[in-house]
């Protein structure tokens, strides 16, 4: 006999009900604006449209470089200190934590303007470089990144593996490579993705910097074009989502295996 539905449990889909309907309905609207037109009430046409200007390829390619080269170097940087504090110094590990939020209480306008005076006093040409926006993309990325990676190394023996490959005759670059990295493989990939997704959405660095990414082009687009630029974000957060679903596929699948081998 099926046990009857209580208050609490109508509360609670009652909330979920209310969160998919806020989260959901502004990208629905979104998705009959971008992909209709008045008298067709499903069309490509915008979307394609947006691709055929000039610069589109060129703002995509642009914003993909930066994505990469923002994203190894988050891993690069943050994959040792995490190591390195939760193995000699875990007692600096809530100082590191709370040092990495600052990035989301300092206002992107304050940041690009303290940079760009030490930079032009430094190096003047440097802020001119697209790739100048991969350390702005590093810091704003770096609360995310950084709680996503202290998840994955939390959730590991980190002392027991490091023992035991040392005890092996491994050094501390084996170590890494082969015994640690593997195994934080699903933090790495969820960091990825965020630092990923992360430079697809940021517009007001690269704006102030005067450089030309997707999301600037995205925001040109609006401008002349509206339901063409309804139609990119909409696509832009599928793309995303996809992505999230293959990540989380493929660390559901680990840990199977994992505890198959086991």
């Amino acid at each position: 006999m099926a046990r009857p539905v209580t208050r609490p449990q109508y509360a609670q889909i009652a909330v979920l009900v209310a969160a998919m309907v806020f989260f959901l309905l502004p990208w629905i609207s979104a998705a009959m604006f971008g992909f209709s037109r008045p008298g067709d009430p499903f069309t490509f046409a915008n979307l394609t449209e947006v691709f055929q200007q000039g610069r589109a390829w060129e703002s995509i390619t642009a914003t993909l470089l930066l994505a990469v080269a923002a994203t190894v170097v988050s891993l690069v940087l943050l994959v040792p200190t995490l190591m390195f504090l939760h193995l000699r110094a875990p007692s600096l590990l809530r100082i590191a934590d709370s040092l990495s939020v600052l990035p989301m209480v300092v206002p992107a306008v304050a940041l690009v303007s303290g940079a760009a005076i030490f930079f032009r006093a430094i190096s003047p040409s440097f802020l001119v470089s697209l790739w100048s926006l991969v350390p702005f993309y590093v810091v704003m990325s770096m609360p995310l990144v950084y709680r996503a990676l202290d998840t994955g190394v939390r959730a590991l023996d980190l002392r027991t593996l490091w023992s035991a490959s040392s005890s092996v005759g491994a050094n501390w670059l084996q170590t890494i490579l082969r015994v640690v990295l593997p195994n934080m493989r699903p933090a790495l990939v969820s960091a990825a993705l965020l630092c990923f997704a992360m430079v697809l959405g940021e517009f007001a660095i690269a704006s102030l910097l005067l450089h030309y990414t997707f999301p600037v082009f995205t925001v040109e687009v609006g401008g002349n074009n509206p339901r063409g630029a309804a139609a990119l974000s909409v696509l832009t957060m599928i793309v995303t989502w996809i992505l999230l679903v293959v990540i989380s596929s493929a660390g559901r699948r680990t840990r199977t295996t994992r505890k198959a081998s086991s």
